[in-house]
């Protein structure tokens, strides 16, 4: 779809959109910091996280805003596909460091940030090479591996705690296969695929701030 520009943004948006969204987590991403700031291990683990989600925001809000040609927007576009590796990474930490041990956490988290740095060095590398449905399977096959971390968090905690970890999943799900099969069109020029999946974006980051905000009130409960 092409995006109506308005005065210093080439897709106005997308980018304002992002960077709102990254001003704004970045508040609450304090506030959950800060919730965890009774554990160094807990509290790093948080930052990774919240890090994480602000990087991929700013450079998809800087990147939406350069003009379509030239340089800058061309490394703005990289860093922007690097960081959804590294949301994907950043979100399992603070689970696997709250709640599990051992393995279940260092071996999992060394896993996937395995894969999250693979991903983005091939990305990097092979950026106008690649296939579109590559960076579709590979950022939704990373990220459903959290299926294994909702199976362990149900274990420990039933189902009810896990919602919020489900929903985040389906709402990046849903957003990127509208984005890969260029549906709908809400507002031409406006709002398509892309400016959704945009919004499913801020959505999975939300309900996953919820879902780690709820173990670390959880954790804190059961360890009072």
């Amino acid at each position: 779809m092409s995006t109506i520009a308005i005065p210093g943004f080439s897709e106005p948006f997308s980018s304002i959109s992002h960077l709102l969204g990254a001003f704004v987590f970045f508040i609450y991403g304090i506030k959950l910091v800060l919730m965890a700031r009774g554990h160094t291990a807990w509290a790093i683990a948080v930052g990774v996280f919240v890090f994480s989600g602000v990087f991929l925001l700013s450079m998809s809000g800087v990147f939406h805003l350069l003009d379509i040609e030239g340089t800058p927007r061309m490394v703005l576009q990289r860093l922007d596909h690097a960081g959804i590796f590294g949301l994907i990474a950043g979100t399992f930490t603070p689970v696997h460091v709250i709640l599990f041990t051992g393995f279940s956490r260092w071996g999992f988290l060394a896993l996937i940030w395995t894969l999250a740095i693979a991903g983005i060095t091939l990305k990097s590398i092979f950026f106008n090479d690649l296939a579109e449905w590559v960076g579709l399977v590979s950022y939704l096959g990373l990220g459903w591996m959290g299926i294994v971390s909702a199976y362990m968090t149900h274990r420990l905690h039933g189902f009810a705690i896990i919602k919020p970890l489900l929903y985040g999943a389906l709402a990046y799900t849903v957003g990127a296969t509208l984005e890969f099969l260029r549906l709908p069109v809400v507002i031409a020029g406006v709002i398509g695929p892309h400016e959704l999946f945009h919004i499913a974006v801020l959505a999975g980051i939300a309900w996953h701030w919820v879902f780690i905000r709820n173990l670390l009130l959880y954790e804190e409960k059961e360890g009072a």
